[in-house]
């Protein structure tokens, strides 16, 4: 049974020594307070782009719009 566990173990013992990356490998190079960057220009729009006003209309007999959908071109078979 220790051996089990020694051979499960050791792996995760040795990759728990091994050396990670600094700091630096994941941090950008500069620093979001230095005042030299400037800021992204962005470009405004507004929320209702592309909004098309459609008109509630009157509900049409459910039969007939299923058969003219229907494949077959609404033959009534």
């Amino acid at each position: 049974m220790f051996r089990i566990l020694f051979a499960a173990g050791m792996p995760l013992a040795l990759a728990a020594c091994t050396a990670t990356g600094g700091p630096a490998d994941f941090m950008p190079d500069n620093s979001p307070a230095d005042p030299a960057i400037g800021i992204r220009s962005t470009h405004h729009h507004t929320v209702l782009d592309g909004y098309t006003h459609r008109v509630a209309v009157e509900p049409k007999p459910w039969r007939q719009q299923n058969d003219s959908q229907a494949p077959g071109g609404g033959d009534g078979s």
